[in-house]
């Protein structure tokens, strides 16, 4: 940092707005500062206090575990994410946003834990307090532990429109996703019959769900991929040169986690309308993890809209590869995934 980057930084800011209004959700102290304008952008930005993050950092700053940090010794570790704190954010899936009788659609959010150093953020925070916002509640909370969510409004502004700093705010909130821990062994012979329902908890709660899974095959990925980029809606979309580059990085990539003649287990099935369920095989979740230079996510849809119970038929790929003669796959219930509509937040 020097007084260059200070003045740039400080410059940049061509118009603030203070709303400040402060909201308590989930536990959490929420303060809607303002809008920020730099050029034709606008920044809609909320400061956020998490009590019980910081508990939990000042709880394990005393352990050992936490002095000593070691990398997971296994890929189960690792996505449970046991060393991991996460604050709890509300606002993460914000879709719109309305003040008053303007609405705004959301581009993107960005959030990020405030320090002593980010003179950035700490410059912006200290024009709205020279702009009379009061940073009610959370005044005399740590720096560190504060979190800024910056949510870009779409569109270009010379302005920041006009709206009274007491007027409603109405943030439409998009679906919310959350991962439950189940950790339940499975052993899915490929192409065998699975009559039954079976049952899962959650490791955390106990709460019970159920899957019935429809069928387990080996899909070829490499055809797949050939399925992909040899379709005419696909080749539309660039062209000839840049087809064939990206199909080249692509396989390059593929190459890597999923050698040629060799195949992803994929298991089609049944569940609650919403939640979804991840599988790993048993041998992957106790090894130790390997660093790749590249990574992929693939998602098969099946072909068929429902099941044989009558719910809507699901697929999830355990993304390892076996050869094509695997009898059967022994594997994990890893964890689902519970998906619910967003709760609006109304602020008066």
């Amino acid at each position: 940092m020097n007084i260059r980057c200070l003045y740039e930084n400080l410059t940049c800011i061509e118009e603030i707005k203070v709303i400040g209004k402060n909201v308590k959700l989930n536990d959490v102290i929420c303060n809607v500062m303002g809008i920020v304008r730099r050029g034709t952008e606008l920044r809609l930005l909320i400061l956020r206090y998490d009590e019980s993050f910081q508990r939990k950092i000042e709880e394990n700053e005393s352990t050992e575990w936490f002095d000593n940090p070691v990398s997971p010794k296994t890929n189960r570790l690792l996505l449970r994410g046991d060393r991991e704190i996460y604050e709890n954010n509300p606002f993460h899936s914000v879709l719109k946003v309305f003040i008053g009788e303007n609405e705004f659609e959301v581009d993107y959010l960005e959030q990020q834990r405030l320090n002593t150093q980010d003179w950035e953020s700490l410059m912006i925070i200290i024009k709205f307090l020279n702009a009379g916002w009061q940073a009610d509640e959370i005044d005399y909370q740590d720096i560190n532990m504060l979190f800024l969510t910056s949510i870009k409004l779409n569109g270009d502004y010379n302005s920041i429109p006009d709206f009274n700093q007491n007027s409603e705010l109405h943030f439409v909130m998009g679906p919310q996703s959350v991962a439950h821990l189940v950790e339940k062994p499975i052993t899915l012979p490929i192409g065998g019959i699975y009559p039954e329902k079976l049952t899962f908890q959650d490791a955390m709660t106990g709460e019970e769900h159920w899957v019935q899974i429809n069928r387990v095959y080996l899909a070829d990925m490499w055809e797949e991929t050939d399925k992909i980029f040899s379709n005419p809606k696909f080749q539309e979309q660039m062209s000839s040169e840049e087809l064939v580059q990206m199909r080249l990085d692509f396989e390059n990539k593929l190459l890597e986690i999923c050698p040629k003649g060799m195949y992803f287990p994929v298991i089609e099935y049944e569940c609650e309308e919403d939640i979804s369920l991840q599988f790993y095989s048993k041998a992957f979740l106790d090894a130790k993890p390997v660093q790749k230079s590249s990574s992929m996510g693939f998602i098969i849809r099946p072909d068929k809209s429902e099941g044989i119970l009558g719910f809507r038929l699901k697929a999830a790929v355990i993304q390892e590869p076996v050869p094509v003669n695997t009898v059967a796959v022994e594997a994990e219930l890893f964890q689902y995934i519970h998906t619910t509509a967003g709760r609006d937040i109304v602020l008066k």
